[in-house]
């Protein structure tokens, strides 16, 4: 959904917005995620001031298990569109917490997808789980340990360890 900058009243503009992103990349796939968010424009001097809340659920496979899982989302987010002149153009500067939340105000008018979608990204988890306690998979038969054991021999350790038991038997009792 586009926003130009002329539908944009003093006031303010309120916008629920209700579409299936597609999540292209890694995390999504490229499967279509629908979205549900409420987002508030307010023009500022220099550009636009966006604040807004949106709600999905996205599916992503887990990354112990491999398994796909529904995750819910929902995040607010704040951003500040600025006009070129605006954003000032020095050679180098060191940015601020603050300044990650500026955007560049391109040909006057706003893509609330491709900001929703950027959000959505950010709030993705670095490992997502489908569920805390998940067994993952054996290391050597590659079964789901979550639905059961796998059958592979569990008595024989890996002989490179054996230095390491011999250690911990020789601890003194009173440690």
């Amino acid at each position: 959904m586009i926003v130009e900058l002329s539908q944009i009243p003093d006031e303010g503009l309120e916008v629920d917005f209700r579409e299936a992103l597609r999540l292209e990349g890694e995390a999504g796939e490229g499967a279509p995620c629908p979205v549900e968010a409420e987002v508030r424009l307010v023009k500022t001097g220099v550009g636009v001031a966006v604040w807004g809340r949106f709600r999905c659920t996205v599916h992503l496979p887990c990354s112990r298990c491999l398994e796909p899982f529904p995750l819910p989302l929902g995040e607010s987010f704040e951003v500040q569109y600025l006009s070129s002149g605006a954003m000032g153009h020095e050679e180098e500067s060191e940015l601020s917490g603050a300044d990650l939340d500026v955007l560049p105000l391109a040909e006057d008018r706003i893509d609330l997808a491709a900001l929703l979608r950027e959000n959505l990204f950010l709030s993705l988890p670095v490992q997502p789980l489908c569920a805390e306690g998940c067994r993952g998979l054996c290391p050597r038969c590659g079964a789901n340990l979550n639905a059961g054991p796998c059958g592979c021999p569990t008595g024989r350790p890996d002989p490179r360890l054996q230095a390491l038991a011999k250690l911990k038997s020789a601890r003194p009792s009173g440690e």
